[in-house]
């Protein structure tokens, strides 16, 4: 099954069940100098917003000047042109809606597999995908001498940092600081509310009623959680690095969570019923606290199914009653 988003979140837009691809993956600091500028900020206004300078820099470094052209091939990111009120020229075909203004911009095709012919003719001067799929999409555009750009665009973190990035490229840091310390706010208020409270262990699953995967904190609706203090059973239990883990019932019963939250592209009910059947068939069932206690729910996918910095307050307030009803 391929992420929509992403990764969801995770990943891309279109709705199928191969593999997930997450839109975008974070690239860990290496070297002390990376960890030290993790601390850093953009002095050039007093309002910036803290990011890993290192890192910043290395993304920035992919534009030359300020593209007056951009082809964008993420609805995650076309979100974010639209906060910092920059128009593309192109957008993806996606499932879930574009800001309202983009709506009459020449589609370019899905982000997995986009109309280079289509995307030529607009004559970008630059092509904006998601970091996590560069590969797939570098194979078709570099044929076509297209430029491009990655930037991460998976957990909310990422999407904070492309946000400060591309406020950067288009000469709209204040409206990217501003957007980010008002969503850092409704953030605060979010994680104040699960503050005192005891951290349930949740396992988040993303899939349909034919296979599902589970996924770790640097998810978009990973992140969430682990903001609101719950701890990922993948990460903290299964001592797993992989983002996205296959997901077998034996690993259920070892991580016993208290909380199982689903991510469903299809209908979410009838993938609840088969995973609670699948899960079944196992004899330790019965003892699985998210089953005794009823807690095995479904995800807004409006919300989780792709990563959006804009719907970030809304995931919020849903994660929040989920983990700390």
């Amino acid at each position: 099954m391929i992420l929509l988003a992403t990764t969801v979140a995770c990943g891309n837009e279109s709705s199928t069940t191969e593999t997930p691809v997450k839109e975008t993956t974070a690239e860990a600091a290496t070297t002390d100098t990376k960890a030290d500028a993790k601390t850093e900020s953009n002095t050039t206004d007093s309002a910036a917003v803290q990011v890993d300078e290192t890192k910043a820099a290395e993304l920035q470094a992919q534009f030359q000047g300020q593209p007056s052209k951009v082809v964008v091939a993420s609805v995650a990111i076309a979100e974010i042109l639209n906060e910092l009120d920059v128009t593309p020229v192109g957008v993806p075909t996606s499932t879930i809606a574009l800001p309202e203004k983009f709506k009459d911009i020449q589609p370019i095709g899905s982000a997995l597999k986009p109309d280079v012919e289509q995307v030529t003719k607009l004559q970008p001067d630059v092509v904006l995908g998601p970091e996590s799929i560069k590969d797939s999409l570098e194979k078709q555009f570099k044929p076509a001498s297209l430029k491009t750009a990655y930037v991460p665009s998976d957990s909310l973190e990422e999407l904070k940092l492309s946000t400060v990035v591309l406020g950067r490229v288009f000469n709209q840091e204040q409206k990217a600081n501003e957007f980010i310390a008002s969503m850092e706010q409704q953030e605060k208020d979010a994680v104040s509310q699960a503050q005192g409270k005891t951290a349930p262990k949740v396992m988040l699953l993303f899939g349909s009623a034919e296979s599902f995967m589970m996924m770790n904190e640097n998810t978009f609706a990973g992140s969430i959680a682990k903001k609101l203090g719950a701890s990922n059973v993948v990460t903290d239990v299964l001592k797993s690095e992989e983002t996205y883990l296959p997901l077998n019932m034996e690993n259920v019963v070892t991580a016993n969570p208290d909380v199982i939250l689903l991510v469903s592209h299809g209908d979410p009910e009838a993938a609840i019923q088969k995973f609670e059947a699948d899960v079944k068939k196992n004899g330790a069932w019965e003892k699985l606290n998210a089953f005794k206690n009823k807690r095995v729910q479904a995800l807004d996918y409006n919300l989780f199914g792709v990563a959006s910095i804009v719907k970030a307050s809304d995931a919020y307030k849903e994660m929040l009653g989920l983990l700390y009803p």
